[in-house]
């Protein structure tokens, strides 16, 4: 993994969820900044979606806990029992990629304490919920991929590449190990192009779909 803009903004989005769960006086804000982790995407596009499909994936581990806390109870044994409920459920509605965040919302609700155990699972829930906001915040205004600029310059260099090896091949001038190194790059480098298209053509049609004048 390199360094780059995704991490820093994994850093800003939990320190940002961390200080809006502070600001309004929450107990446990420490679980805020655990949701931001889960929320911190590569593109606008699919924070927007990330934060729909993990806040269905949250509610649905929500209710689930607090009807185990209320009405069943709330062992370590039914919180397993909860736990697999909640995946099931998760899986029959298509949201497997929020089973995590989902089952840490299940088990933190289940674990709170039973005196107000209603009024403290709704605080936790609503907490976690906050990390997710401050993660799309962060997405949305902290510096914005520019995947055009990055396809492009992708495209220059592999082209070039390219280029280069079918002049040394007329010449028959190729080094065929270096040929075969240099084969391996440029389909890392279709790979990344392809990915990269995918995350441009992504927030292309997401902002022309949600900011139509």
């Amino acid at each position: 993994m390199k360094f780059g803009a995704r991490i820093l903004k994994t850093g800003i989005a939990i320190s940002l969820a961390l200080f809006i769960a502070e600001l309004f006086h929450s107990p446990s804000p420490s679980l805020a900044g655990i949701s931001a982790i889960f929320a911190i995407q590569p593109s606008i596009y699919r924070s927007y979606r990330t934060i729909l499909e993990r806040a269905q994936g949250n509610v649905i581990g929500a209710i689930i806990a607090i009807i185990f806390g209320l009405y069943i109870g709330n062992d370590f044994i039914l919180i397993g029992v909860a736990s697999v409920l909640c995946v099931a459920l998760l899986i029959q509605f298509k949201l497997e990629n929020t089973v995590g965040l989902a089952l840490v919302t299940l088990v933190i609700v289940m674990d709170s304490p039973g005196n107000d155990f209603l009024e403290i699972a709704l605080i936790r829930f609503g907490t976690i919920m906050l990390g997710l906001v401050a993660a799309f915040i962060v997405n949305l205004i902290f510096i914005p991929p520019k995947y055009e600029v990055a396809l492009f310059q992708q495209i220059y260099n592999t082209n070039n590449e390219i280029i280069k090896w079918i002049r040394l091949n007329l010449r028959h001038a190729a080094d065929f190990p270096l040929l075969k190194k240099d084969m391996n790059w440029m389909q890392k480098q279709l790979t990344q192009i392809r990915n990269q298209y995918e995350l441009y053509k992504e927030e292309r049609t997401f902002f022309k779909t949600k900011f139509r004048f």
